[in-house]
């Protein structure tokens, strides 16, 4: 079952990118022989939050990590570098070897989602420089970075429709409602 947070990022990929979607890929484990010749592994393997396209021959590989309350263990310094390589973690070597054989998609963009709220334990100074910070060491990693309050600003702002899923009709009677957008 997709979450709230990849419904809004689902609509932000289609309405704001015009981009065609997959969500919820599952790339299953491989299996292996035993000293006896029989299978062993496989199973559900690992998830991909989405794949997508312009149609432009550009491909993206998006994943979702939005929580309003995240949890951050071993305090400032412990928490920045394990961050960075959770994220990076997501995108592992054998998802994208998967995308490759299966879909042949060989250089997706590698898009990260995240929540603001991630750095809600800094000051507001430090919070600032410590995001950002966040999103340079990501980079260089060759990961894009989206805050999850841009994507529903611009899902919030861009909705004008009575859509058919659910995700739609609410932010849609938000707006009716008269709420306003995130700032």
């Amino acid at each position: 079952m997709i979450n709230p947070a990849e419904e809004i990022v689902n609509i932000w990929l289609q309405d704001h990118h015009k981009h065609f979607i997959m969500n919820n890929i599952v790339v299953p484990k491989e299996t292996r022989l035993n000293i006896k010749g029989r299978k062993i592994g496989g199973g559900r393997g690992k998830e991909i939050d989405f794949i997508s396209t312009d149609g432009k021959d550009n491909y993206y590989w998006i994943e979702v990590s939005v929580s309003p309350n995240p949890r951050l263990s071993g305090g400032a310094e412990k928490a920045r570098t394990a961050l960075v390589d959770d994220v990076a973690k997501k995108f592992a070597k054998e998802k994208e070897t998967w995308l490759k054989n299966n879909f042949g998609i060989k250089t997706p963009k590698k898009w990260f989602i995240y929540s603001p709220n991630l750095f809600s334990f800094f000051s507001k100074k430090i919070k600032v420089d410590e995001e950002k910070q966040f999103c340079d060491n990501l980079r260089k990693l060759g990961i894009i970075t989206h805050s999850f309050k841009d994507v529903l600003k611009d899902v919030f702002n861009e909705l004008n429709h009575f859509g058919y899923d659910s995700t739609r009709q609410y932010i849609f009677l938000l707006k009716k409602m008269g709420y306003k957008s995130v700032e």
